[in-house]
């Protein structure tokens, strides 16, 4: 009988530990394997989200972390579809050369599932990993129903990717977040309250009304490629609660299906900083 187990340290990076159980039951002394850690990275040209899926060009590399450590026999690139690790499927396989690039569009991760393309629809995601077939010719899979396969470690290395995902979202029109809308905003004003959103230019919006003042306005800039929102440092206004010119900050997400933006926003006066509180932006 063999039990495997996986450990890493920050000197090996990651091993692969094989015990083996003798006939009188006494176990043997545990060999050690080394297991590559698998890198992969999206394309910084190319699609990061599935908006209109019949158009998706998503392209990622897969690597090795450590350049010199010791090599897999092969790497098996795989997907898994909405979390479900019981059916993960090969979109390429035997990978001897690194690194590689793979190019992925929808209809080969609807046929890898067995389904169409139209089938694909907002709130799905995909999962991309890599499957680890050692010298020795253990696979340690990308995804695993049990655990991580790998130490949680390793995702804290610097520019450490174990796996990629691509989620399916609806198609943005930034048409539809101007007018009226409602800043739901829970930590910081402690309230909800109207803003008027209009558009600056291609992917800026202006929103006026800010922190219940009427003259106060911030400008939400919008990477369509992503669905990231960011806000400059701002002076908001030069007097709230008794302080003196708040500057605010932000980063979040906008949601084409639900037609909102959340943000994460710093607020800073010339008192202190305030802190960081999420809001959403929503039409009433």
């Amino acid at each position: 009988m063999k039990n495997i187990k996986l450990v890493s340290s920050l000197l090996l990076a990651m091993s692969l530990f094989v015990a083996s159980c003798s006939s009188d039951g006494n176990g043997n002394l545990p060999d050690l394997e080394r297991v590559p850690i698998p890198l992969l990275k999206l394309d910084d040209k190319a699609d990061v989200l599935i908006q209109e899926p019949a158009e998706f060009k998503g392209k990622f590399t897969v690597d090795m972390y450590f350049k010199d450590d010791v090599a897999p026999k092969q790497v098996d690139v795989v997907v898994a579809k909405n979390g479900d690790y019981k059916t993960v499927k090969v979109i390429q396989a035997a990978v001897t050369t690194f690194p590689v690039t793979v190019d992925v569009d929808a209809a080969k991760l609807a046929t890898a599932f067995g389904m169409t393309v139209s089938q694909i629809v907002p709130g799905d995601y995909f999962e991309v990993g890599a499957n680890i077939v050692t010298q020795s010719g253990l696979t340690i899979p990308a995804f695993s129903e049990l655990s991580n396969q790998f130490s949680a470690d390793i995702s804290n290395f610097p520019g450490s990717s174990l796996s990629l995902k691509y989620s399916v979202v609806c198609p943005l029109d930034v048409d539809e977040f101007v007018g009226k809308f409602t800043i739901e905003d829970p930590g910081f004003m402690e309230y909800d309250y109207p803003v008027t959103v209009t558009r600056e230019s291609e992917n800026i919006l202006v929103v006026t009304g800010f922190v219940d003042d009427p003259k106060s306005v911030i400008k939400v800039t919008i990477d369509p490629r992503t669905a990231k929102v960011s806000v400059p440092s701002t002076l908001a206004t030069p007097s709230i609660f008794g302080y003196n010119n708040l500057r605010v900050k932000g980063d979040g997400e906008i949601n084409a299906c639900e037609n909102t933006i959340t943000i994460n926003m710093s607020y800073d006066v010339d008192e202190g900083s305030f802190g960081s509180y999420a809001l959403t932006i929503t039409k009433p």
